[in-house]
């Protein structure tokens, strides 16, 4: 054995991570990946250990369980795990830092030399592997001998208060844990989610940081903790409400389940602790082509009236996925193999009940078809290729899922659908379709509604603002707006006289910063301010702008951003599909659009409709276009160019 590796071993062990009797089979941590290639920025000018990993150890064979735990990061493939040709499972598919564990069955070892083997998947991923350890004990003692008794109860009331606890070692590594009781917790790796703010966590002796938390309304309270062979600690922690969202229900429009979707690992007895465990107050299911009733499995669960849970379907095609709800009980599915858009979109909308159609995260591909990429979508001028059957309520612009590379870029497509007189709301959602992988409710939207029994919504009201646009997409942030003190989201601001008075609030909890804010009027950027914010909770700023009566009518949406959430109790996830190899994570809180009637003619006018207008005054004639175009923003200008075939210039 090599003096590196020797040293590797003594620092392990002298941090506590290995005792003396077991086995290290690789004491360093490695990058896995292909030579000459690289994923992320971050991996560009680091050498790859390996491509598929082969470790040789000495064992002796064994008649019991033993335990196998590797440290892994930034796993996003398929990485599976073999012991001598033997397949024991896959490294967690998760980019956050956490320990795998697996299980070795009886006489999987052999007596002498042994062969453990970490094949590569046939996509590129880089990632991290290694410290590799096995230990002689089954999974069941390793993952213990020391307990925690956790209880988290509301700051202001004292009451049970359903919440996520997030374990790491002190380095930010998840933690491999077990937690009781079964049926009031759902677990792993280094998260317990719970019905009532009590559990009883299982771990190895240790430091560890514990975090407490509730989702985006609620502070985080963090508590660092020493762990000996045979303690149990008790542990009381309070959360405190910090963001103010009286007359906004908080709304995750698009969650799956194991059990009725087929993939993820959250079953549906698990999702409803974790729908409870981050203030989600309406919870829309939304599992492939299936239509899912939570409401018996939430009642049996005891989270009944944490929230009100809505039918609905992810009508998933090979051209686009597509949410539709509330879907009325025994309602037949929607025929999903059909990939026409004309007949997909009537059928989806003719299923009883149905009040709301999104797109969902649109700039994906699934199936060779991107529904706003490519020969379907002109992201300058709007004009989609399917434009007379896309008979849509709403668009993700936020799917924390599925991140664009682009943060803006979604906005940019909405921006643009808008211009060409579309009208679509915007909306944030999750598409988690796992306990902690992808954090239900990271992305979520604000609705306009009455909150003060969440149990018990009024669904006609929340249909009615989202298709009146009440609605605030949030990731971290939530964002509100109010032109001259009275026209909110979703309204038409009217009566301008000489000007406009832009009100912003930018809003969040401690655990999350705001350094930018934006003003985009037909998607063109008018304002725009640093931020400074240390850490507020609740109202982190309030900015008006004074903003001269626009020529024509224009749509207004405010969009604040800040760094994004790093720590595992909240960490943003990277690009789904990335278009670049650097990531850097922002939180974001938006509006929906105020609609501005700057010409009082008692309806608002897209940049189409006022182009087209122009052209059915002027004709083609460029000088007559290019004189009356100077009085219009440049969005007027492009849809002038889309039906012209030619700009004014020419």
């Amino acid at each position: 054995m090599s003096q590196g590796r020797v040293a590797a071993i003594v620092v392990l062990m002298a941090l506590g991570i290995v005792s003396a009797d077991e086995i290290v089979i690789e004491p360093r941590t490695l990058h896995l990946g292909r030579p000459g290639q690289f994923e992320w920025e971050a991996f560009k000018d680091r050498k790859v250990d390996a491509e598929r990993l082969e470790l040789r150890f000495e064992a002796k064979t064994s008649a019991t369980e033993q335990t196998l735990r590797i440290w892994q990061r930034d796993v996003k493939l398929a990485w599976p795990v073999l012991l001598n040709g033997r397949r024991l499972g896959t490294l967690t598919t998760a980019e956050t830092p956490q320990e795998a564990v697996f299980t070795v069955p009886p006489a999987a070892l052999k007596a002498g030399e042994n062969v453990l083997t970490i094949q590569a998947p046939s996509g590129l991923d880089d990632i991290e592997a290694g410290p590799v350890i096995l230990d002689s004990r089954p999974p069941g003692e390793v993952v213990g001998g020391a307990l925690l008794q956790v209880t988290v109860t509301d700051a202001d009331g004292d009451g049970a208060l359903p919440c996520r606890i997030t374990l790491t070692r002190k380095d930010g590594t998840l933690q491999p844990l077990r937690a009781e009781p079964a049926g009031e917790v759902v677990a792993r790796t280094g998260v317990v989610y719970t019905r009532d703010g009590r559990a009883s966590i299982h771990v190895p002796p240790g430091d560890y940081v514990l975090h407490a938390g509730r989702g985006f309304e609620w502070g985080v309270t963090r508590t660092e903790l020493s762990l000996r062979s045979g303690d149990v600690k008790e542990t009381r922690l309070k959360l405190t409400r910090e963001v103010d969202t009286r007359g906004w229900i908080a709304a995750d429009s698009h969650i799956h389940t194991l059990t009725h979707s087929g993939h993820g690992d959250a079953k549906i007895e698990e999702r409803m602790l974790t729908i409870a465990g981050e203030g989600i107050e309406l919870a829309i299911s939304t599992d492939h082509n299936h239509h899912t009733d939570y409401a018996p499995v939430a009642a049996s669960m005891g989270v009944a009236e944490r929230f009100t849970p809505v039918i609905g379907n992810e009508v998933t095609t090979k051209h686009g996925h597509f949410n539709a709800f509330p879907v009325g009980a025994g309602a037949k599915v929607v025929d999903f193999n059909e990939q026409d858009w004309a007949k997909l979109i009537p059928a989806i909308r003719a299923t009883p009940g149905v009040q709301v159609i999104t797109l969902n995260h649109p700039r994906d591909l699934h199936s060779g078809f991107v529904p706003l990429g490519g020969v379907q979508f002109n992201p300058a001028t709007g004009k989609h290729r399917q434009a007379d059957a896309l008979k849509i309520d709403a668009m993700e612009v936020v799917t924390s899922a599925a991140m664009q590379s682009d943060i803006h870029l979604l906005f940019r497509d909405w921006f643009a659908l808008l211009n060409r007189g579309h009208r679509i709301t915007a909306v944030a959602s999750s598409d988690s379709h796992d306990v902690n992988r992808f954090i239900l409710g990271q992305g979520r939207t604000y609705v306009a509604a009455k909150d003060q029994n969440p149990a018990q919504l009024d669904l006609d009201e929340v249909w009615r603002s989202y298709h009146e646009g009440r609605l605030l997409v949030s990731l971290g942030l939530l964002t509100t707006m109010k032109v001259n003190g009275r026209s909110g989201v979703g309204d038409t601001a009217y009566g301008l006289g000489n000007g406009m008075e832009v009100e912003i609030t930018v809003s969040g909890p401690s655990w999350v910063k705001t350094d930018r804010l934006e003003l985009f009027a037909n998607g063109i950027l008018i304002r725009e301010q640093a931020l400074a914010d240390p850490g507020r909770a609740g109202e982190k700023a309030r900015v008006m702008w004074k903003v001269p009566k626009p020529a024509h009518d224009i749509h207004l949406v405010a969009i604040a951003t800040g760094p994004g959430v790093t720590e595992a109790f909240w960490e943003i996830p990277r690009p789904y599909q990335p278009s670049s190899k650097l990531f850097t994570p922002r939180v974001i809180g938006a509006t929906n659009p105020i609609w501005v009637d700057a010409d009082d003619n008692g309806r608002f006018d897209s940049a189409f409709a006022i182009a087209q207008a122009l052209v059915g005054r002027l004709g083609h004639d460029p000088a007559r276009l290019r004189a009356a175009l100077a009085a219009h923003d440049s969005a007027v200008g492009v849809q002038v160019e889309s039906i012209t075939g030619k700009g004014p210039q020419e």
